[in-house]
């Protein structure tokens, strides 16, 4: 699509010669487009329906001018779905009931009734916001849409010229001398028509070949000394029926046959699908090349309001009109002018339709076709072969092929379901798994001793821990599960997973299924299976299908799940199960050593460890109890020998954040120490604790006194902030 740069804007006069040219291209355009559905037995019809079609045009344009978003915007009547309606069409008026005039009468009412129910779904589309959605429909499948009524208004061309239905009897008609010739003048406009459009931009060169041909063909009638009458009588010009074009009417409603409509309801719903697609992609095309941003719900609307009106009268789904818009903000006309003398060509053409139409050759209505439909091809299936990846334009050409070998409702169908499989393909390719890691990376903000630490650097892989993420089905289960079945870690089997749902948003009753034979799996394996950041509507869907999810470890059952308010909690747990296998030398397993062995670990034995314990002051504290108050300047340190204590940062106006817990080894105060500054947080005592509490006043005087023990203090203190530095990394990685 080429963005357009507006140019300085024009006068409206200019502007509204600009709008009179384009005018008379839309009226060969619906021209044609009424010409596909009132030819052979429908022809009395067909100066109505122009007239009908031209009327649409004008009035979609002033609607959009009006209540559209766009500051330049032509609506047209469409022939997106052209192709598909006028075949039933056809089929109900030729059995249509009571006078010829019900023939005319139903077909009108027809192709009324796809363009009110159009609009309805254009508004409540537009209505319910779901424009944007819309946006998402698969380009394969809209191309694929698209080029396939390109294919179909070229094969209806053939069968005006022709008079033939269905490719054999039109092959068959081509293979005479007399329907090949029948066919070439509109073959040879067609061409030419794309051939000036390559050299030459907008409407001037399709007025002018259009102008050539109709010159051609009068000169051709004089110089062989053919009367109109005549020529009409051979087919090269329209025949309008004995007592001429039908006129407007009550007649209209009164001989419709009403039932009949009903039975081509699978065909109003594929024309609606793709007027749709259709308005959503010349509004997208539009924005684009306007460099504007547009509402399309808004423009849903608006353009669903004035289809209503349209198919009220009996015209055809109409909206923006993509190209002539584009062309018209390039040439920076007035939108005033514009629209004023569009919507005069056409309303002047209106008045005069029957006349426009009986002096108008069939074969050039047939050529604006086939121009049309050769365009969409070109577009949409041989042009985009050059933008597409090969699979979706094997897509394009697979509606096409399935249109062309059986029908457009078929290939509607194989479409919508190539986008349900592009969905979900699309869906399965993307990666369930948000991060994966397991504890030696992933750990909770609870600090331990360095026994325990080293501990879980070495065997924290026997805990698994998977961050989920987007719409979880069947496919991105079985993802999850594959990656579940091979281990990163070939020597260490894992104990223990955790599944993170906290970025899911999306969970459907396929992928229960396959979290319940997650859950057998693991149970197979002896692997117990954690769930974090479960919303209530998940976990709804969980407890609706029936899988076993418990709160404790008591209530755990074969298969089952164990639930955990946070993703740190459960680390926790699974942290301190692993636990249990730690066998520290001299002491109980599983059991928290007394503070000289934690001293010991964390100084590495060093001789003079007893002697910096001497200088310790023992405090025992109760669940509650405030160790350290934020903003106290006070520098002292302290040493945790059992229980376990919380770090809580303040904030304004609420509660406290608690943002990390401290077990049997941590180091407590050193940062505000080191750093000479107030303390940021509070610690809050959470158990029955002991703190070794080492003075600020101590601290000094080991400095000035004892220069080897203050080395000794400041080593163990650089080794208990390095630690929380590498889990305070960890956390930010997980994050």
């Amino acid at each position: 699509m080429v963005r357009v740069k507006p140019a300085p804007q024009t006068g409206p006069v200019q502007s509204a010669l600009v709008g009179a040219i384009l005018g008379i291209d839309a009226a060969g355009h619906c021209l044609a487009l009424a010409t596909v559905f009132f030819a052979g037995g429908l022809a009395a019809g067909l100066g109505l329906a122009t007239a009908i079609f031209l009327f649409s045009t004008a009035l979609i344009t002033l609607v959009l001018f009006r209540f559209g978003g766009f500051r330049i915007a032509l609506g047209i009547t469409q022939d997106t779905t052209v192709a598909i309606l006028a075949p039933a069409v056809a089929l109900i008026a030729a059995a249509a009931s009571g006078p010829p005039e019900a023939q005319v009468a139903t077909a009108i009412a027809a192709i009324g009734a796809s363009a009110l129910l159009s609009g309805l779904a254009f508004w409540l589309v537009g209505r319910l916001g779901l424009g944007r959605l819309l946006r998402m429909f698969p380009y394969p499948v809209a191309a694929g849409f698209l080029a396939s009524s390109g294919v179909l208004l070229v094969m209806a061309a053939l069968s005006i010229l022709t008079g033939a239905q269905g490719y054999g009897a039109i092959a068959a008609s081509l293979a005479t001398p007399e329907g090949l010739w029948g066919v070439l003048p509109a073959i040879a406009m067609a061409l030419a028509l794309i051939g000036a459009l390559r050299i030459w931009q907008g409407s001037t060169p399709v007025l002018v070949i259009i102008l050539l041909f109709l010159a051609g063909f009068y000169a051709a009638l004089s110089w062989l000394g053919l009367s109109r009458a005549e020529a009409t009588a051979l087919g090269l010009l329209p025949h309008l029926g004995e007592g001429g074009g039908l006129g407007p009417g009550l007649w209209m409603i009164r001989l419709v046959d009403w039932p009949l409509l009903l039975t081509i309801v699978p065909t109003f719903a594929a024309v609606i699908l793709l007027n749709l697609i259709g308005v959503l992609l010349n509004t997208s095309g539009v924005e684009l090349a306007t460099r504007q941003d547009a509402d399309e719900n808004r423009e849903l609307r608006v353009t669903g309001l004035g289809n209503i009106v349209i198919g009220a009268m009996g015209g055809i789904t109409s909206y923006l009109q993509g190209g002539a818009s584009i062309i018209a903000a390039r040439l920076g006309v007035h939108g005033g002018g514009l629209v004023f003398g569009h919507v005069a060509v056409l309303l002047v053409a209106c008045v005069f339709a029957e006349w426009i139409v009986a002096a108008v050759p069939t074969f050039v209505a047939a050529g604006l076709l086939m121009f049309i439909g050769f365009a969409m091809i070109e577009d949409w299936l041989i042009a985009a072969r050059h933008r597409l990846v090969t699979v979706d334009w094997l897509i394009v050409a697979g509606i096409v092929a399935v249109t062309i070998g059986f029908g457009i409702l078929p290939a509607v169908g194989v479409g919508l379901g190539l986008a349900v499989l592009g969905f979900t393909f699309g869906y399965m390719r993307l990666p369930v798994i948000r991060q994966s890691g397991d504890a030696r990376t992933h750990r909770s903000t609870l600090d331990r001793n360095a026994a325990e630490n080293v501990y879980l650097a070495e065997n924290g892989g026997a805990i698994r821990v998977l961050q989920l993420q987007g719409a979880l089905f069947f496919g991105s289960v079985e993802q999850l599960i594959d990656t579940l079945r091979h281990s990163p870690d070939a020597h260490q089997s894992p104990r223990a997973v955790i599944l993170d749902f906290s970025a899911v948003n999306t969970f459907d009753s396929s992928a229960c299924a396959a979290l319940e034979k997650l859950g057998n799996l693991m149970q197979a394996q002896n692997i117990a299976t954690h769930l974090t950041g479960l919303s209530p509507a998940l976990l709804a869907v969980f407890t609706r299908w029936g899988l076993p999810i418990a709160e404790t470890a008591e209530d755990v059952t074969p298969g089952g799940f164990r639930l955990w308010p946070s993703l740190d909690a459960a680390l926790e747990a699974c942290e301190t199960a692993l636990l249990t296998k730690l066998d520290t030398p001299g002491e109980t397993p599983g059991e928290t050593p007394d503070f000289a062995g934690l001293l010991r670990q964390m100084g590495r034995d060093h001789p003079r460890l007893s002697d910096l314990m001497d200088q310790m002051t023992v405090l025992d504290l109760n669940p509650g109890d405030t160790l350290i108050a934020a903003d106290d300047s006070q520098a002292d340190i302290y040493f945790l020998a059992s229980g376990r204590l919380a770090v809580l940062l303040p904030q304004r106006g609420g509660p406290a954040i608690r943002v990390r817990s401290m077990g049997p080894g941590a180091v407590v105060g050193e940062l505000a120490s080191l750093l000479d500054t107030p303390r940021n947080a509070n610690v809050i005592c959470e158990t029955t604790a002991r703190v070794y509490q080492l003075s600020a006043d101590t601290i000094a005087r080991l400095e000035r006194e004892d220069r080897d023990l203050a080395a000794l203090l400041w080593r163990l203190l650089a080794r208990s902030v390095a630690l929380k530095v590498t889990q305070t990394n960890a956390l930010l990685t997980r994050r």
